[in-house]
């Protein structure tokens, strides 16, 4: 820290303050106060003080607001948010923060910044709140829609989508894409709308609800309506083999990026495993596990027959079991003969 940037700093604010309390023959000068206190911000910011900085923001923009420059007390705020959310990482009040700011840009009217500090204070709750995150996303496309200028929201929307489907929200987010898909009927470019409709039918499918894909799928258009019907087929008839072929095609790789990847991970009725996917060379070793350990199950039982001597021998003869650990990689409820079995079997005959 810079010394005698924090002296300045606090010298700056004792003027805010003094400018800003009420004499017998004077008033508040508001503005006067402010200009303090902003200078005030800049030498804390410098001396990296950043709890000062903040301060001396948030009492910059209480002064501007009651000086009726309220765009400006909006930036004011903003500035604390990012300090609060680079610098300090403090998410959750550098989202109170620009929830502030958005307040002070609505009252001054100004839909497009207010917005923009919802977007913002969404993405400061990403890693800590997600339905807090999703909240500030979804009021920041509702300020957008309200105003009839929904295309100004696409990457909006598109970040909560993601976020939802990376949290497993699925229904939130076909909801949020339908919303999305009415802003898209207005573009002239039917591509994007096409693709949400394709998105949306994915997210059906995550969820389980065939019924409500069969009525999605009627309202599809385009080569993504071909592969809407690929993917019905592939459900109607546990086709797994047909559903992997079609989430590979070209246009589903086009989709957003959580929606490609969630596609990848479905699976029809009654298929645990995707052949797609790295767990098939499990399953593969699976089996090749049960080969080996059928013929020893088969000897524990023949043990019993034999003589105190004969069993014996067997025991002590057989080749060493494989580590446990192999079948950790396949399916951990398979075992082979233990050591326990062995002994077991060798207690019985005695």
């Amino acid at each position: 820290m810079d010394a005698e940037q924090i002296r300045d700093g606090v010298k700056y604010m004792q003027q805010g303050e003094k400018a800003a309390s009420k004499g017998l023959f004077r008033k508040p000068d508001w503005d006067v106060a402010a200009g303090y206190y902003e200078r005030a911000a800049t030498a804390f910011k410098i001396a990296k003080s950043y709890d000062q900085a903040v301060q001396a923001y948030a009492k910059a923009s209480e002064a501007l607001f009651k000086a009726d420059a309220i765009h400006l007390a909006g930036k004011a705020i903003e500035n604390a948010a990012f300090i609060l959310a680079q610098n300090l990482n403090q998410p959750q009040r550098a989202a109170e923060a620009y929830q502030r700011a958005s307040d002070y840009f609505m009252t001054q009217g100004s839909i497009d910044r207010a917005a923009e500090q919802l977007d913002k204070a969404g993405k400061a709750l990403e890693s800590v709140d997600v339905n807090a995150s999703f909240e500030m996303y979804s009021k920041a496309c509702s300020l957008y829609e309200q105003e009839d200028r929904g295309r100004f929201a696409v990457d909006i929307f598109k970040r909560a989508i993601a976020l939802l489907i990376r949290n497993k929200k699925y229904d939130k987010a076909v909801d949020m894409f339908r919303r999305q898909s009415v802003i898209l009927q207005k573009f002239t470019s039917r591509s994007h709308l096409y693709k949400a409709n394709l998105s949306i039918l994915i997210l059906i499918f995550a969820i389980g609800d065939d019924v409500e894909a069969g009525k999605q799928f009627s309202s599809m258009c385009g080569e993504e309506a071909e592969i809407g019907e690929d993917l019905l087929k592939a459900y109607e008839t546990s086709d797994q083999a047909l559903l992997e072929k079609t989430v590979r095609l070209q246009h589903v790789s086009f989709l957003d990026n959580e929606v490609a990847k969630l596609a990848r991970l479905l699976t029809v009725p009654g298929e645990v495993l995707s052949s797609a996917s790295p767990r098939k060379d499990n399953l593969h070793h699976h089996r090749q596990l049960q080969q080996q350990y059928q013929p020893q199950q088969r000897n524990n039982n023949d043990i019993r027959n034999m003589s105190h001597a004969q069993a014996r021998a067997e025991l002590y003869n057989r080749p060493s079991q494989q580590p446990t650990d192999d079948l950790n990689n396949g399916f951990s409820n398979m075992k082979g003969p233990s050591h326990e079995e062995y002994d077991d079997d060798e207690e019985d005959l005695r």
